[in-house]
C-alpha cells in the first residue's frame, strides 16, 4: 500500500504541501531476547489536515492563524503475556494473558510554534473473541518460539471505551536543544491513568508543530520536512485501574487478575528521521512495574510514514 501512495505522490510533485499521511506502527520486544509483557503491538493510522474551509479551521483561525487542525484514524492490535508462557496454571504467572483488537479517531490542534492539545476515542474489543491468543500460537508453532500455554485464562471478553486528552508544550533551550513535556489524562472503561513526560530532542529538529516527532507534518511544504535527531526521555504513569491487568471495572470476572501498582516509571531512548514526505523512527522503551510480583520491560517501537 505505501509503494502504491509513493508510486501516486511521484506523479504529483506539483503539490506544494502535503495534506494526508498513512503510518505504519510496528512494538515488539523480541529485539531484546525476551517475550514476555507488551509482547507485541501493531497499528495503522490515516492522518489528513482539515482544510480552511472546516469549521473548525475557520472558527479558530480568527483568533490564531497560525493553527491547524489535523484528523487521526487508526486500527491495531496488542498481546500481553505473562514472564513465563510455558506454564499452564495462573497460579505461575505473574500476570494475565490479554489480546486486544481496537480503533480510534483523534482531532489534534496545533497552535503556533510549540503547543499541541489532542483529545481521541479509541473502542475496541479484549478476549478470547479477539482471536489474538490463537494467532500467537500459531506464530511461535511456525517460528519455533516457545508455545504460549496459558491463554485460556485470559481476560474475558468485553468491549472497551476509552478517552485521552494530551497536551505537549516544547521549550527552546538551544538551537539544537530543546525539551518537550506532554502530559496525558486516560479515562474510559480500559484504562484510567495520568501521566507526565519530559523529553529532549538533540541537534536538527523543526518547531514541535511541525515534526515528526509529534506527527503534525502535514501542510508543510514537503522539500522544507527534512529533520535528524536524537531523542530521550522518561515519564511516570499514575494508574488507577488497567483491564489488562485487573480486569473488568464491572461485575465480570476473569479467570486470572492481579493488582496493578500505582506507580510506573518509564523511560526512552530513540532517533527520528525525515525527509521530505517519509519519516522514520525508532524508540527503546522501558517500562517499571506494573504489577506487585512483576519485572521492568524493555521493548523496541518502529514508524514508517509517508505523505502525499
Amino acid at each position: 500500500m505505501l509503494l502504491c501512495l509513493r508510486a501516486t505522490c511521484l506523479s504529483q510533485e506539483d503539490s506544494v504541501t502535503d495534506s494526508n499521511e498513512i503510518s505504519i506502527t510496528f512494538d515488539n520486544d523480541i529485539f531484546f531476547f525476551i517475550d514476555r509483557y507488551y509482547s507485541a503491538g501493531h497499528e495503522i493510522s490515516y492522518r489528513r489536515l482539515l482544510g480552511k474551509e472546516k469549521f473548525l479551521t475557520r472558527w479558530f483561525d480568527r483568533v490564531n492563524q497560525s493553527s491547524k487542525w489535523i484528523a487521526s484514524f487508526g486500527i491495531g492490535n496488542k498481546i500481553f503475556t505473562p514472564k513465563k508462557v510455558r506454564f499452564v496454571n495462573p497460579v505461575n504467572m505473574d500476570r494475565p494473558y490479554a489480546g486486544y483488537v481496537y480503533g480510534s479517531i483523534s482531532l489534534t490542534h496545533l497552535k503556533g510554534q510549540s503547543s499541541i492539545s489532542s483529545l481521541s476515542l479509541e473502542t475496541g474489543l479484549v478476549g478470547e473473541k479477539t482471536g489474538l491468543g490463537q494467532l500467537q500460537i500459531w506464530w511461535h508453532e511456525k517460528t519455533g518460539f516457545q508455545e504460549p500455554r496459558g491463554w485460556d485464562s485470559q481476560i474475558a471478553n468485553e468491549v472497551i471505551f476509552n478517552m485521552q486528552y494530551k497536551f505537549q508544550r516544547g521549550i527552546n533551550i538551544t538551537k539544537e536543544v530543546d525539551l518537550v513535556g506532554t502530559s496525558i489524562l486516560s479515562a474510559g472503561t480500559g484504562s484510567n491513568k495520568v501521566s507526565q513526560d519530559f523529553t529532549l530532542r538533540l541537534f536538527r529538529f523543526n518547531p514541535l508543530t511541525r515534526s515528526v516527532f509529534s506527527n503534525s507534518l502535514l501542510g508543510n511544504d514537503a522539500s522544507s520536512n527534512k529533520e535528524l535527531f536524537v531523542f530521550l526521555g522518561g515519564g511516570v504513569d499514575y494508574v488507577i485501574s488497567n483491564i489488562f491487568l485487573e480486569g473488568s471495572l464491572f461485575d465480570k470476572p476473569s479467570p486470572f487478575t492481579v493488582e496493578a501498582t500505582p506507580w510506573v516509571i518509564r523511560g526512552n531512548i530513540g532517533i527520528m528521521y525525515t525527509r521530505n514526505r517519509e519519516s522514520f523512527s525508532v524508540c527503546f522503551n522501558n517500562v517499571g512495574k506494573e504489577m506487585l510480583n512483576g519485572l521492568r520491560h524493555n521493548y523496541v517501537r518502529f514508524n514508517f510514514s509517508h505523505r502525499f
